[in-house]
């Protein structure tokens, strides 16, 4: 297993090739963390798409800048699939409205369940899907 510790997280990547993401507790989560994170994910990864599992501590706060620009950096990231690990209401509810909002273009799912989200993360790494359009609504084909 190989770890890097930031201040606000700790990034390992498990000998099933799954990246863990922990955010710790108390922390707030702005741009320069998730610009760090980012740096972290491409460094432990060497670059190549992972299945990732993110989990929180107690009392972990993410700004709304954070959101937008992990959104923004989602092409770049290494990111197969997303399972984020929910311990509370409040973090459940606040993942729903993230997929719901920001439509994030990999598979993402929520799970209270360690276990379930470790098995969902393998079978996608067996099967990934395949990427989502970029872009949404029509394309026009010129025809002439």
């Amino acid at each position: 297993m190989q770890t890097i510790s930031l201040t606000s997280m700790n990034i390992t990547l498990d000998t099933q090739g799954i990246v863990h993401v922990r955010y710790l507790e108390g922390q707030t989560i702005d741009v320069k963390e998730k610009i760090e994170e980012k740096r972290a994910l491409l460094e432990i990864t060497k670059g190549e798409k992972h299945p990732i599992l993110i989990s929180f501590d107690h009392f972990v706060t993410i700004t709304k800048e954070a959101k937008e620009y992990s959104i923004l950096i989602e092409p770049e990231q290494p990111f197969l699939a997303v399972a984020i690990i929910v311990d509370n209401l409040a973090y459940q509810l606040m993942a729903d409205f993230y997929f719901k909002f920001y439509k994030p273009k990999v598979a993402y799912k929520v799970f209270k369940s360690y276990d379930k989200s470790i098995e969902w993360l393998i079978e996608i790494r067996k099967n990934p899907p395949p990427p989502k359009p970029k872009y949404k609504g029509k394309i026009t084909i010129w025809s002439f």
